[in-house]
């Protein structure tokens, strides 16, 4: 044994214990390998996705960015306590909002300076996940497939050229770094790496919950590639084994290893319902029953893989249909069971088969609509993560054929070179559909059957460009497949209120409301509407509702501020004002209207103050000079 030990450490090194130049080679070489797949992976990535840089911000972008006040405060510490203390757009990921406040200090609104960070940060996870599962396999090609998998898979265009899916990529990158450093872990399993390992799953939650299956990811790695479920040390082991010596057989250990994970995943969790719930985002089992949602799901997995295979007819938004038809239910499980059934048979032989399929089936868990969120049946962004489970399995499977039959190592090239050359084009035509909300909206309504969001969203984006003309049309239409489309009927009293329709416009908000009243656009709006009308009282109680809604709601606060200035109750209009600029320092209305209680109360100093704010945040607003003369005029005297 020693004899054999030593000769094969003299081919590796020569007499000085130095590498032997054989193996300098072979490292330099592989090294040099690796370099040029990664500029290829790299160049690959950014060329594909190029064009987004003269996209223009689409569905949800105003939630995060363009109506979003504190995202356009940019890095400040209000926007620091407010990331993290935030529900806003029923998400809880504090790091993604500060990622956006980032971007909008650098690029305003030019949507594509967002958008190209986004790919930015794909692209380096796509990098970084082919190190990575270098590193752990020793596999230089088969990680470089499916890095490049992922790189250009055209389901993962939504997450990557969608400025709201920012989430996405960032817990991508946070989620493979953690495998980096949880690698750098096992290796020498010591606190500190440990921590290294809790601090870059702490970011992965803090940028997307979707993070939270990660400790389940983690326990796969174990099994293959790092191979630890035969007595591998962890950093626990001198509290949970006596005397510190590892039991073999006793994956319980590596199950402890994980708890503290564990725990911030579950804390995620909850936030994660505290916030969808305060947005209605949650359906009851009411609404939506726990058969159906049985039953989308396993549909749902077996479409994710059809669309992986032939990704075509993407769309935005799948419409849920309710339940699936009985044999698509069949087939689905019979499909499942059957993948189940043989990556179990063949778990000994080719473990990367079942660490591939349970990372598929694990990471899409909380996304896969047992708890319903929105009216979904599934997204293509869900598969961001997911589907690298699949990749694995794919790439070490090609591996498994060309190791054991070598003479097909070319037919095996150019077999998958061909999805390639289908992927490619196909993942380019799908990021151009993201160019604007007409690609993207019509797009969704060629490949799918009733769509009323796709058709409200084209409405939408006419009516951005104050084009009710070709909103409204728009906004029937998706009325017509939907009865109680709330959000419609919402914008068709925006077109009636731009149209001079005042009756019209307070019957559509009207009719909104019944059908939500928690839709606090509509009586935020029907109630500026009112006190255009002089009908103060009725305003009050609209603008008082979206409080008793939403206490955080800064329009409210202000135009109840406005109101009981009119009237000339100065303490509840100081206290609504002085809560609206607490909420947003940047709104110069607020200032303004402050301005005025002040100057009322006698307050003059403080009434310049607010004043001038004011005309800092709306520079020429000639409403705001004259407030301010008058009142340098009072304190001059």
């Amino acid at each position: 044994m020693f004899t054999k030990t030593f000769r094969l450490s003299i081919n590796k090194f020569g007499k000085s214990g130095m590498p032997a130049t054989g193996a300098l080679k072979t490292e330099s070489k592989s090294s040099k390998q690796a370099l040029v797949v990664a500029l290829l992976l790299a160049s690959m990535t950014l060329i594909l996705y190029w064009p987004v840089q003269s996209y223009d911000f689409v569905y949800d972008d105003h939630l995060y960015v363009t109506d979003n006040k504190q995202v356009q405060g940019g890095l400040t510490v209000d926007g620091l306590r407010w990331s993290f203390t935030s529900f806003h757009a029923g998400n809880w990921h504090p790091l993604a909002w500060l990622s956006h406040m980032m971007d909008f200090q650098m690029y305003g609104f030019h949507a594509g300076g967002h958008h190209w960070t986004s790919v930015l940060i794909h692209a380096a996870s796509v990098l970084l996940l082919f190190f990575v599962l270098s590193r752990m396999t020793q596999s230089l090609w088969a990680s470089a497939l499916v890095a490049a998998l992922f790189a250009i898979h055209p389901l993962h265009v939504e997450s990557v050229a969608w400025v709201s899916e920012r989430k996405d990529v960032l817990c991508g990158f946070f989620w493979i770094l953690t495998m980096s450093a949880y690698d750098h872990y096992v290796k020498d399993p010591n606190l500190r790496r440990y921590l290294l390992v809790l601090g870059s799953f702490v970011l992965g939650l803090l940028s997307k919950p979707m993070a939270v299956t990660l400790p389940f990811v983690l326990l796969l790695l174990d099994y293959w590639p790092l191979r630890r479920f035969a007595g591998s040390r962890t950093v626990f082991d001198r509290w949970v084994i006596p005397g510190g010596t590892p039991d073999r057989t006793d994956s319980l250990r590596l199950i402890i290893e994980k708890t503290p994970l564990l725990l911030l995943a579950a804390v995620s969790c909850v936030a994660t319902v505290i916030a969808q719930r305060g947005i209605d985002a949650l359906w009851s089992l009411e609404k939506m029953p726990l058969d159906v949602r049985v039953a989308n799901a396993a549909v749902s997995y077996v479409n994710y893989i059809g669309k992986a295979i032939w990704p075509v007819d993407l769309a935005i938004l799948y419409p849920h249909a309710g339940m699936p038809p009985v044999w698509k239910i069949v087939t689905a499980l019979l499909m499942l069971v059957s993948i189940s059934w043989f990556v179990f048979r063949k778990a000994r032989e080719h473990p990367f088969l079942i660490v591939g399929w349970l990372w598929y089936l694990g990471t899409l868990v909380p996304v896969i609509g047992i708890v319903q969120v929105g009216s979904q049946s599934m997204a293509d962004r869900y598969t961001y993560l997911p589907l690298v489970g699949i990749f694995i399995a794919v790439a070490w499977g090609v591996r498994g054929i060309v190791s054991r039959r070598p003479a097909l190592k070319w037919a095996v090239m150019v077999v998958f070179l061909l999805p390639f050359m289908w992927l490619l084009p196909a993942a380019r035509a799908q990021v151009e559909i993201w160019k604007n909300s007409i690609t993207l909206f019509e797009h969704a309504l060629a490949v799918t059957t009733i769509n009323p969001v796709a058709r409200y969203n084209i409405g939408a984006h006419y009516l951005e460009r104050n084009n009710c003309r070709m909103a409204v049309p728009h906004f029937q239409e998706a009325i017509g497949m939907k009865k109680d489309f709330a959000q419609a009927f919402h914008c068709l009293g925006v077109c009636a209120s731009r149209e001079g329709n005042a009756a019209g416009a307070l019957h559509y908000y009207g009719q909104a409301i019944l059908i939500d009243p928690r839709l606090k656009i509509s009586r935020i709006d029907r109630g500026l509407l009112l006190m255009q009308q002089g009908r103060l009282e009725e305003a009050v109680e609209d603008f008082s509702q979206v409080l008793r809604i939403d206490l955080t709601h800064e329009t409210a606060h202000t135009n109840l501020g406005l109101i009981f200035l009119r009237q000339g109750i100065m303490g509840d209009a100081e206290t609504h004002l002085s809560e609206a600029l607490r909420l947003d320092p940047r709104s110069a209305e607020a200032h303004n209207n402050l301005g005025i209680v002040r100057t009322a109360q006698g307050r003059t100093e403080d009434a310049i103050a607010h004043f001038r704010q004011a005309l800092t945040l709306a520079p020429q607003n000639t409403i705001i000079e004259n407030n301010l003369q008058r009142a340098l005029a009072a304190a001059a005297k």
